[in-house]
């Protein structure tokens, strides 16, 4: 147990003794004060007889009754104000009470029903921040994470987006200068190669706070590789129907595949049936796909170009995985190879709220120029100044205990070393001369 939590519970047990020797003071109070008034009755009886034997027992009787009359109605009058001026007092201990039990046992909070936790959280917040607008701003935030099942069934406007968080991320990337074997397929001029080639390993855990945003609960588990850069950022900031969410709303995972038109075309000649089992070898020699889910190792099952009313928006993935469909948890990994144009983007785009994010990237910085910018919505701990750059091209974010929030993510603008550059321009204006 750590020093804090244990500072916690010593605090909490010394708070809790100090009440119970209030109580008992002031339970002793009371008593001494009923003795005190007893003594003087009795002793202004005793005092009265010596000052006047003359006195008759009636007449003693009168002035004790009187007395205590007298006593009666001022004690009468004491209570009532007391409990008047302890009303406060007492709906304030309550309340602290009621506080200190929802924070050392959080598990008294599945007494309440949900509109009572929520406007608990929201009060909370309003005390920490002591500012409408943003608590305002923080209480409109998280008003999807305070949901319940059946609240999510009854909201339509809530996406698939909305019903999801990752718990751990972590994206790596591996950039290669040369076409290897796998790639010697492309119809592109291997002497002039208008690609450079990326390695990408994807790790991370995703929790479903609903069914609703579940894309796992099949068998059948789709990735989708985009031909287009703006319809896979448009997909990612809106949620909006479209010809590309058509395509691709069921993936689990989305990248681009930003090749030229005479390689796209490889694909769509082989995606009639009969060619369909040459698309899949293809597509196994050339992106190396290997999905798994709970450590369950996924089969690459079928590739087909994703067509939307004529239009070719890119490659679908489907693998066929014997995992648990019904589990609202799951640990995903996704290494996979493909060919990306020189002076591109590689982008890592964080949809769902995310907690430690772990972002790199490895270049030749003999042959290629990356800058990466981030917009990691965390502030100063993920800010460009805090990312690593060594001096053997390696980039690398890397948060510990944090969270960051949609949209959020990391640009790599990747081109070729400037020499290179130099050199291939000049030798251009000699072929032209």
């Amino acid at each position: 147990m750590d020093n804090s939590a244990n500072d916690k519970r010593v605090n909490a047990h010394d708070s809790e003794r100090q009440k119970k020797i209030n109580k008992q003071n002031k339970k002793l109070g009371y008593v001494l004060l009923y003795v005190g008034v007893l003594l003087l009755i009795v002793f202004g009886e005793i005092f009265l007889f010596l000052s006047d034997p003359d006195a008759s027992l009636m007449d003693l009787l009168k002035d004790t009754v009187g007395n205590l009359m007298g006593v009666l109605a001022a004690f009468l009058v004491f209570d009532i104000a007391h409990e008047w001026m302890s009303k406060e007092s007492y709906a304030s201990e309550i309340s602290e009470q009621i506080l200190d039990t929802l924070m050392y046992h959080p598990e008294a909070m599945e007494l309440y029903e949900n509109d009572q936790k929520k406007v608990f959280v929201n009060a909370f917040i309003g005390s920490i921040v002591n500012d409408k607008d943003a608590a305002d701003m923080i209480e409109n935030h998280l008003e999807t994470y305070l949901l319940t099942p059946e609240d999510f069934k009854q909201k339509s406007n809530l996406t698939a987006g909305d019903c999801r968080i990752k718990t751990a991320f972590s994206y790596r990337f591996v950039l290669e200068t040369e076409r290897t074997q796998a790639f010697q397929s492309l119809r592109t001029d291997a002497s002039r190669d208008p690609y450079f080639y990326v390695q990408e390993e994807l790790n991370y855990t995703v929790k479903y706070l609903d069914p609703k945003g579940n894309n796992m609960n099949s068998e059948f588990v789709k990735i989708g590789l985009i031909y287009d850069n703006g319809g896979l950022d448009a997909f990612l900031r809106s949620s909006k129907n479209g010809e590309e969410r058509e395509v691709f709303k069921n993936c689990i995972f989305r990248e681009i595949l930003d090749i030229d038109a005479e390689d796209k075309a490889i694909f769509k000649e082989l995606q009639d049936q009969d060619h369909k089992g040459e698309l899949l070898a293809l597509a196994h020699r050339m992106f190396r796909p290997h999905l798994t889910i709970d450590r369950t190792k996924g089969e690459l099952y079928d590739v087909q170009v994703g067509s939307y009313k004529g239009r070719d928006y890119g490659l679908l993935f489907t693998f066929k995985v014997a995992h648990d469909q019904t589990a609202m948890e799951h640990d995903v990994s996704l290494i996979f190879h493909m060919p990306k144009r020189w002076d591109s983007i590689i982008e890592v785009a964080l949809v769902e709220p995310t907690k430690d994010p772990q972002i790199s990237i490895s270049y030749n910085e003999d042959a290629m120029d990356v800058e990466m910018y981030s917009f990691l919505n965390k502030g100063d701990a993920s800010s460009y100044d805090n990312t690593l750059e060594e001096e053997n091209g390696v980039y690398s974010i890397a948060l510990s205990n944090e969270w960051v929030f949609p949209m959020s993510g990391t640009v790599f603008f990747v081109r070729k070393d400037a020499r290179i550059r130099k050199l291939e321009n000049e030798r251009g204006a000699g072929v032209n001369k």
